[in-house]
């Protein structure tokens, strides 16, 4: 499992992570954070399990001192301030660590969501039409939004909105109980 790149600043840690089947361990994942997706033996999908295992893999590389746990399949760090977000696409993960609510999401290139846009675009997003590029960052920027929240009551096409000026994006959560935006 090679470690592709950590990038460290004063309130953030970033982390990306290469991981490959082969590399599995059902035992050394069972004891590594033992209360991150303890239901992990019962997945039958291989793939996700090797993202679990890789996901609890590369938060031991960030965070010598942090507990990883996940509560209502939310990642948190035990009785810790930081904050975490955790995304993963084909063989890739990534996480980030920070001292404020933060989001992280990468997609492969090639995946077609042009079919489930409805769900996520709205009339007032940035768009170039059916580009599938665009799509697939108006896509990663609202994952962004809704895991800086991480509220379930959120509708990524009726409360979160990305919006571009020039080359500068900036997301918006409009819901109807609390609201902030981001660049």
């Amino acid at each position: 499992m090679p470690l592709i790149k950590i990038l460290s600043k004063p309130s953030y840690k970033i982390g990306i992570w290469e991981f490959s089947n082969s590399e599995y361990d059902s035992n050394h994942c069972g004891i590594i954070y033992p209360n991150y997706h303890k239901e992990i033996n019962q997945i039958k999908n291989e793939k996700r399990k090797w993202q679990i295992y890789g996901t609890k893999m590369l938060f031991n590389e960030l965070c010598k001192e942090g507990v990883l746990v996940s509560k209502n399949k939310i990642p948190h760090i035990e009785n810790s301030k930081k904050n975490i977000s955790i995304t993963h696409t084909n063989q890739i993960i990534a996480i980030i660590i920070a001292d404020y609510p933060c989001g992280i999401d990468i997609e492969s290139r090639n995946r077609d969501i042009s079919r489930i846009k409805h769900k996520f675009l709205n009339k007032e997003d940035f768009t170039n039409g059916n580009h599938l590029e665009d799509l697939i960052q108006n896509w990663c920027m609202k994952e962004v939004l809704y895991k800086i929240i991480k509220d379930k009551t959120v509708l990524f096409n009726d409360h979160l909105i990305i919006k571009k000026n020039n080359n500068e994006f900036k997301g918006y959560c409009v819901h109807p109980e609390f609201s902030f935006s981001v660049k």
